[in-house]
C-alpha cells in the first residue's frame, strides 16, 4: 500500500489533479449554482468519478482543459479496468511518470490519440475532442450510418475552414451521434478551447450514448459441467408470459413478457427495380445483405464469389455458412468455401457473420455445432454475428419431433456457446419454429433472424411476424450481381441513436 500511498501523493500534486481523484459520492461546487447551464452534467460526473473539483469546494467550470485532462477523464471512465491495471503495477519513483501518465498508455492502447499531435499538456481544442471522441467510439464498435453524417456535414457552416478532410469527418461522425454540436450560428469553431462545464457535459453525453450501443456483455453462462450431462434447466428458465394469446395453425401461442413486439408495417417497405425489398421507414438504417454457402460457389465457373461486384451491386453485410448438420444422419460436415468467403467479403469492407445449418436434438449436440463453428473461426477476424440456423421443412427432418423446450435449450446452449468465444450470438426463426418450439422470452437477449418471402406481386411487403427481428431474410431468389440468380437476401434493422 506505500507504493500506491507515493503514487497518490504524486498524482495530487498536478495543477489540475481533479480528474485524477475518486469522489465518494456527487457534491455541489461552490462556484456551480443550480442556475449554472451544466450544473446537472457536473454533479453527475462528479457522482461518477469522472471530474471533481477542488480542495477549496470549487469546480472551476471555466478554466480550459488540455489534451492530459480529458484523456484522463475518458481512460478512466471508459476503460476503467485497463486504467486501474496501469496504476496497480506502476513504479511510483519512476521519474518519467507524470499525473497524466497512466491515462495516456491506456488511451494510445485503444487509439483514442490517434491523429491528435498535440503535447500531452498543451491546450485541448475542439478538433482534438472530436478526433479523441471519434476514435473512442470507433474503439467501442460504433459504426456511423452514411445519412446521418452527410447531414452533419451539411449542417457545419464552417467546414470550409476545416485544416482537412480527416477533421471533418470525426466532427461529422461526432456530430452525427450528438455528442458535440456548433454554436448558435452553425459553425463549429475548431480551434476554440473547451472547458471544464463543457468536458462534463460531454462525459454525460458520452455515458449515456455508449450505455445505448452496448451490446450486452453477458448473455449467460453454461455451467461448467460436460454438453453430456446438462439439463434443460441447466441451460434456461422458461420465460414469463403475459396471459394472452394468439391462434397460428389452430394452436394458442402465448405471448411472452418482456420482448419486443414488430416495430415496422406494410407502409415501410417498397419494392426497388422489382428485385429488392426496400426499408422506407424512419425507425431504423437499413442494411442489405446476403447470406451464402458452397451452392453460390459451385453455381459459378471458377467457384469463387466476385465480392468486389456484390459490393458494388449494394450488398452491405454477408452471412457465410461455415457447416452443417444432416438432416437425416446428423452428420456435421464443413462448407468447402467457408474460408474464401469470409476473406472475400472481409476485403472488400463487407461486415461479415457466420452460421450453421443446424439439426441438434440434444444440447450436447447444439453445443458441439457451436463448437464446430468457432473451430473454423479462428484466424478470421469476423465482424458480424454468429448464427444458430435451425430448421424443420417436413417431418423428414430429424429435429421435427423435438420438443419445445428442448428445442428452446439447444438454440440458447449454442448462443451461450458463441457468446463465451467473443461472437454475437444470433438465431433463426421462422414462423413456424417461433411459434411452435421457441421461447421467445428465454431467446430475447439474442438477435433474431426472420425468413419470409413475399412475392414481388405483393403491393405492400413486411415482414409478418409478432415479434421484431433484427435480420429479415426477404428473398430466397434474388439477383446479386457477382454471386448469382437465386440469392438469398436481406435486410438488418440498425437502431438509429
Amino acid at each position: 500500500m506505500k507504493g500506491k500511498d507515493v503514487l497518490f501523493r504524486v498524482l495530487f500534486t498536478g495543477a489540475l489533479c481533479a480528474c485524477l481523484t475518486l469522489p465518494a459520492a456527487a457534491q455541489t461546487f461552490s462556484d456551480v449554482p443550480e442556475s449554472h447551464w451544466a450544473y446537472d452534467n457536473i454533479e453527475e460526473a462528479a457522482a461518477d468519478g469522472a471530474v471533481k473539483g477542488y480542495q477549496n469546494a470549487t469546480f472551476a467550470p471555466h478554466a480550459p482543459l488540455s489534451l492530459a485532462h480529458f484523456t484522463v477523464i475518458l481512460s478512466r471512465s471508459f476503460y476503467s479496468e485497463d486504467y486501474n491495471n496501469e496504476l496497480s503495477w506502476i513504479d511510483p519513483n519512476a521519474k518519467n511518470i507524470e499525473w497524466y501518465t497512466p491515462a495516456e498508455w491506456v488511451a494510445r492502447e485503444h487509439g483514442l490519440l490517434k491523429g491528435i499531435e498535440l503535447d500531452m499538456t498543451e491546450p485541448l481544442t475542439r478538433y482534438q475532442m472530436a478526433m479523441e471522441i471519434y476514435n473512442l467510439l470507433q474503439s467501442k464498435g460504433c459504426e456511423f450510418s452514411r445519412d446521418p453524417v452527410r447531414n452533419s456535414l451539411a449542417s457545419i457552416a464552417d467546414l470550409d475552414t476545416f485544416p482537412n478532410d480527416t477533421l471533418r469527418n470525426a466532427v461529422a461522425c461526432v456530430y452525427s451521434k450528438g455528442i458535440l454540436n456548433g454554436y448558435s450560428d452553425g459553425a463549429f469553431y475548431g480551434n476554440n478551447v473547451p472547458n471544464r462545464a463543457q468536458a462534463a457535459a460531454i462525459y454525460c453525453r458520452l455515458k449515456h450514448f455508449l450505455e445505448d450501443l452496448a451490446i450486452p456483455s453477458d448473455y449467460g453462462r453454461l455451467p461448467n459441467k460436460s454438453p453430456s450431462k446438462m439439463t434443460i434447466r441447466d441451460v434456461y428458465t422458461p420465460s414469463q408470459t403475459t396471459g394472452k394469446t394468439f391462434t397460428f395453425q389452430g394452436a394458442k401461442i402465448p405471448i411472452y413478457s418482456g420482448v419486443q413486439t414488430l416495430r415496422v408495417g406494410a407502409g415501410d417497405f417498397v419494392w426497388r427495380d422489382g428485385r429488392r425489398i426496400r426499408y422506407v421507414g424512419n425507425r431504423y438504417d437499413a442494411w442489405f445483405g446476403v447470406d451464402v454457402s458452397a451452392y453460390q460457389n459451385r453455381a459459378r465457373s471458377n467457384g469463387t464469389i466476385n465480392w468486389k461486384a456484390a459490393k458494388a451491386d449494394g450488398v452491405q453485410f454477408a452471412m457465410i455458412r461455415v457447416g452443417l448438420r444432416g438432416t437425416s444422419t446428423g452428420a456435421l460436415r464443413e462448407d468447402p468455401y467457408y474460408a474464401r468467403n469470409i476473406e472475400g467479403a472481409l476485403a472488400q469492407g463487407i461486415q461479415t457473420g457466420a452460421y450453421i445449418f443446424a439439426q441438434a436434438i440434444n444440447i450436447q449436440e447444439a453445443i458441439e455445432e457451436a463448437d464446430f463453428v468457432i473451430a473454423r473461426l479462428r484466424g478470421h477476424k469476423i465482424n458480424g454475428p454468429v448464427s444458430y440456423d435451425w430448421e424443420i421443412n417436413d417431418s423428414s427432418y430429424r429435429v421435427s419431433n423435438v420438443s419445445k423446450e428442448m428445442a428452446t435449450a439447444c438454440a440458447v446452449a449454442f448462443c451461450k456457446r458463441v457468446a463465451a468465444a467473443g461472437y454475437t450470438p444470433m438465431f433463426y426463426n421462422s414462423r413456424y419454429v417461433a411459434y411452435m418450439k421457441y421461447d421467445q422470452g428465454a431467446l430475447a437477449p439474442y438477435m433474431m433472424w426472420y425468413p419470409q418471402y413475399p412475392s414481388t406481386s405483393t403491393a405492400r411487403p413486411y415482414p409478418n411476424l409478432y415479434y421484431q427481428m433484427d435480420f429479415w431474410q426477404f428473398s430466397e431468389s434474388a439477383t446479386v450481381y457477382g454471386i448469382g440468380n437465386r440469392i438469398d437476401s436481406n435486410i438488418w434493422f440498425k437502431p438509429k441513436n
